[in-house]
């Protein structure tokens, strides 16, 4: 007997360990995400004669376009979307998506995002009605090319941000174009991963311009800048000092479609499904997946 409904604290347990099997993340990372960001509201789950067989997370999102006039929509992003593997090629998690898909629209929440872990999943979520819809810019760069690229006429500091004055930066610098924006909240938890990682989310000051990054290490002397907001004309100078306060041989670096500066390699980053037919064909910025 199947049944879908919200998660209980109880079910952590459960949760954790389908989580290991799936993504094979170490035990102290799964307890760190289920101690500051598990929320069993906004948590899935697929039954199987009572035992937890799928879950997925609902992390709350809101659509921005500010072409040609600003309009603002509430969404979820579909994240950490997992089958036990002893119920998977069952179709589990297309029920479980589609159980999310009708809760959220009982909420008054009628865009759903997701950013497929890997490029065969965009086949996969396709055929579940979700549409290429986001893209990214994203370039390799080594610490010595950042910083041959200082002005010495620039003023510009890095330093360390808190939550809130990141997501202001973040909503200054794409204001006017099509974007996702997170709550306060998911800023804090994208914080607490970089942090984790041993580096943080940033700030800049240059000349008086204001920037951003959310900066993670994947090994000892490669780090991914998961998300670079800056003024296009600063951004050399801007790179130049981020090098010099991340200690990093490679820089991989993503940025919003368009960024000339720096060139590089677009590709989707992200779909989405929604019953409001307007904002279908359309590419728009996602920027932090918690990938």
């Amino acid at each position: 007997m199947k049944k879908m409904r919200l998660a209980h604290s109880e079910d952590i347990v459960r949760l954790k360990e389908i989580w290991q099997r799936c993504f094979g993340d170490t035990d102290s990372f799964i307890d760190f995400y289920y101690t500051y960001r598990f929320k069993a509201e906004q948590t899935a789950v697929y039954l199987q004669d009572n035992s937890i067989a799928a879950m997925l997370t609902m992390i709350p999102i809101q659509w921005v376009d500010d072409l040609p006039e600003a309009i603002r929509i509430d969404g979820a992003m579909l994240y950490a979307i997992a089958t036990h593997p002893d119920f998977q090629h069952q179709g589990i998690a297309t029920e479980l998506m589609d159980w999310a898909k009708n809760y959220l629209r009982d909420q008054q929440v009628e865009l759903c995002v997701l950013v497929p872990a890997e490029a065969h999943l965009y086949k996969f979520y396709a055929r579940q009605g979700y549409q290429e819809g986001f893209i990214v810019q994203e370039t390799v760069l080594s610490c010595e090319e950042m910083r041959a690229m200082a002005d010495s006429g620039l003023s510009c500091s890095v330093r360390r941000s808190t939550p809130q004055g990141y997501n202001e930066i973040r909503n200054q610098l794409l204001r006017g174009s099509l974007y996702i924006a997170y709550g306060e909240e998911e800023i804090a938890y994208q914080k607490r991963v970089s942090q984790l990682s041993g580096e943080d989310i940033y700030e800049f000051n240059l000349n008086g311009a204001q920037g951003c990054a959310a900066v993670e290490r994947m090994e000892k002397e490669r780090v991914l800048v998961k998300e670079l907001l800056l003024p296009e004309k600063l951004i050399p100078g801007g790179l130049a000092a981020l090098a010099q306060k991340v200690d990093a041989e490679e820089f991989i670096i993503r940025t919003p479609v368009g960024c000339k500066t720096l060139g590089g390699q677009t590709r989707p980053f992200g779909m989405l499904t929604t019953s409001n037919t307007e904002l279908l064909g359309k590419n728009g910025y996602l920027g932090l997946a918690f990938d």
